[in-house]
């Protein structure tokens, strides 16, 4: 019994730990691209945290852990380049323009995507699992109509509604990393996958910098508020947060686990109004909350799938 209520507390520190890991990314993100170069300042912040997790791994598992093949190699740095570099490359793009709370209903969406591509792939979904993904659909239409939303005050009068597209591109390509990482070969272990995802996103995402006409001066001149967010993004963002959920697909339920899919945009809707006096358009609320409870909905049908395979085999 002490043994159960010992693994109880240690989750529930964990989800309230990772729920605050990534549902403040979107903070750290906002302080970051104030003052620092957007895709400069996300390469090297994969690239910290990927030296952090590579050393971290080595010393803990012994070198020979980080040792993989060519081919899990190629697919962990495509998947990282998928997800992390365009996923939250256009993030820092995009977080000068469309709010915090915004942006990350928007993300909150990715288990919809991802069973979307399933159903088209002709895996049949359950009707509860088809509902969640219309609910989705329509939740992100609502919160994407056009001349609702308000811009950041620092936006420069760009167009919302645009950048609204770009995070949802960004989102699309995570959610086919998502969807076509199980078809590949990848590293068995999650932190050693995450280590060369980074790695693989840093590079990717210094390289677009350069294209971009970034500066490495201008992210070693920036502001303490956006070293304070760069910071907190390879700390805790990256290395807390990636550490915290691994330990948690080990130790506790995947439907538990798959919570912070919907709890994340919370935690940041509520941030961006404390921080940064976002306004709730009437879009926002409605759109927001169908998003939520129909992720919600996937995510449950999802996670109790994946179980029933895993116990099949």
């Amino acid at each position: 019994m002490a043994v159960s209520s010992s693994i109880k507390t240690k989750v529930a520190i964990g989800l309230g730990t990772m729920y605050i890991a990534w549902g403040t990314t979107y903070i750290g993100i906002a302080f970051t691209i104030e003052t620092m170069p957007p895709l400069i300042s996300m390469s090297f912040r994969f690239v910290a945290a990927s030296l952090a997790l590579f050393v971290f791994i080595g010393f803990r598992s012994g070198w020979n852990a980080l040792r993989i093949s060519r081919k899990e190699m190629t697919s962990a740095v495509f998947l990282g380049v998928l997800m992390l570099g365009t996923g939250l490359g256009t993030m820092a793009f995009a977080e000068k323009v469309v709010p915090i709370g915004v942006a990350s209903l928007i993300v909150a969406a990715m288990p919809i995507w991802t069973a979307l591509f399933r159903t088209l792939d002709n895996d049949r979904p359950k009707i509860s699992s088809l509902v969640g993904i219309v609910g989705g659909l329509i939740g992100i239409g609502i919160i994407m109509l056009p001349g609702h939303t308000i811009a950041r005050p620092d936006s420069g009068g760009q167009n919302v509604t645009l950048w609204m597209f770009i995070i949802l591109f960004g989102n699309l390509c995570w959610s086919l990393g998502s969807f076509i990482a199980p078809r590949m070969e990848t590293p068995s272990n999650p932190l050693v996958l995450s280590t060369y995802e980074m790695a693989g996103a840093g590079v990717a995402l210094f390289i677009a910098g350069m294209i971009h006409h970034e500066s490495i001066s201008d992210f070693m001149d920036a502001s303490s508020r956006s070293w304070s967010g760069w910071f907190y993004l390879v700390t805790v963002g990256s290395l807390i947060g990636y550490t915290v959920y691994t330990w948690l697909l080990e130790n506790a339920p995947i439907t538990l686990v798959s919570t912070y899919a919907y709890v994340n945009p919370i935690v940041a809707v509520a941030l961006g109004i404390v921080i940064f006096n976002e306004t709730l358009t009437p879009n926002i609320l409605i759109g927001g909350f169908i998003v939520i409870v129909s992720v919600a909905i996937v995510v449950a049908v999802e996670s109790v799938k994946k179980q029933t395979l895993s116990q099949g085999q």
